[in-house]
């Protein structure tokens, strides 16, 4: 029996060649712990808009407010999923590091890409920004650690035009309420 093993030259040579995908895992989103005033204020506006809701006899608003701040204050408590993102000459495939819940996005699908600081301005964070062609789901969002950046930028360049995507109304209310 003859030892199986590469010589170092090809090895090299399958160094050399470039990568044909990128993987990493990362959070949803970050994660920012709320302290108990964050808490009471959202309590304490969701008690005003019912109060309005009722004055203006609109139970049915009053009630979506009662739910909505029981489900802020629950989901503000929430630790982000983490999940497994994956770039390919093929495309995106988006799922949890056990592989369930997997989507794939083509990239004959996406027409663009952008970076953006995270939503929280963190050190640790940037939010790689697809934009697609459905209308429905126009962006996809991803982040990824900051040390990745260079290498995840020049990968995506061999298939995808980089084009400046303004952040959204959403992006910036996100950003004001701390989540």
């Amino acid at each position: 029996n003859t030892p199986h093993f590469m010589p170092s030259e090809n090895l090299e040579k399958k160094q050399k060649l470039p990568e044909t995908s990128i993987i990493w895992q990362a959070p949803e989103s970050e994660y920012n712990p709320k302290d108990i005033s964050w808490h009471w204020l959202s309590i304490i506006i969701g008690i005003i808009l019912i109060g309005i809701s009722i004055w203006q006899e609109n139970f049915l608003f009053a009630i979506f407010i009662a739910i909505a701040v029981f489900v802020v204050n629950i989901m503000a408590k929430r630790f982000p999923v983490i999940w497994e993102f994956k770039i390919s000459e093929k495309g995106i495939s988006i799922g949890l590091p056990d592989g369930s819940n997997e989507k794939f996005y083509s990239l004959k699908d996406l027409k663009s890409f952008d970076i953006h600081e995270s939503a929280n301005e963190s050190d640790e964070y940037k939010e790689l920004i697809f934009k697609t062609n459905s209308r429905f789901y126009p962006f996809i969002k991803l982040n990824f650690y900051l040390k990745d950046e260079e290498k995840i930028e020049s990968f995506l360049l061999n298939f995808l035009p980089k084009e400046e995507h303004p952040g959204s109304l959403v992006d910036s209310l996100i950003k004001l309420i701390g989540f």
